[in-house]
């Protein structure tokens, strides 16, 4: 009896596996839509966000409040256009100090703490390169933005406030990788670190406005 209940499984788990290859060698015939088609991806990511030159000068501490949002349209040739923005803010208290404080070109000393604030809502173009076809599991790439951000800079001095806002051009190159896990699966995970720098100064931020930022998150690509 067990040779025949032996020899009944060893026929179950062939007829499995067989069926298994050809469902492979069926699915492998014939291409898949992300390398035919125009498709589409869309990531979100949180990230922390390390200041450089000028934006250094004004606020030198890391900010973890970082949010990117992200669409973009894939073509079979493994390149992507697309649009992105997001949400940036950073922030740094200083003790009381006595300054020289000027809001209608009559300058005073007071004393005060000082917190200076930066918020960025970037808006730019994408485009984007991978190493690997539209169906791979693991995608590395490069990207270039372009385009710019509406930036907001307020220094308060107690509860007074230097603010200076508006939409000022910007550029973003990036380094990143997506992984879905298998190969034509639409969730996955994503890294990405992104060289970022704000042609906005005034005052205390000299210059412009550079960081770096480092962000993970989700991505979801669909046809």
């Amino acid at each position: 009896m067990k040779p025949i209940l032996a020899l009944i499984a060893l026929m179950a788990l062939t007829t499995a596996a067989w069926a298994q290859d050809n469902r492979d060698e069926y699915a492998n015939a014939f291409p898949s839509p992300f390398q035919e088609y125009v498709t589409f991806n869309i990531s979100a990511r949180y990230g922390v966000s390390l200041p450089m030159g000028g934006q250094k000068g004004y606020i030198d501490r890391t900010s973890p409040t970082n949010f990117a949002l992200e669409g973009e349209w894939l073509f079979p040739q493994r390149f992507s256009l697309g649009i992105k923005t997001g949400y940036q803010y950073t922030q740094q208290r200083l003790g009381r100090q006595v300054i020289s404080y000027s809001s209608d070109n009559s300058g005073q000393d007071i004393s005060a703490v000082q917190t200076r604030t930066l918020s960025i809502i970037p808006a730019m173009a994408s485009l984007s390169y991978y190493f690997a076809d539209n169906t791979a599991a693991i995608r590395p790439y490069v990207q270039f933005a372009g385009g710019g951000a509406f930036v907001d800079y307020t220094n308060y001095f107690g509860t007074l406030a230097d603010q200076k806002s508006g939409f000022k051009g910007a550029i973003a190159p990036a380094i990143g990788l997506k992984y879905y896990g298998k190969r034509e699966q639409g969730l996955g995970a994503e890294i990405q670190a992104q060289y970022q720098n704000v042609f906005f100064n005034y005052d205390q931020l000299k210059n412009s406005s550079p960081s770096l930022m480092l962000s993970l998150g989700i991505s979801y690509r669909w046809y």
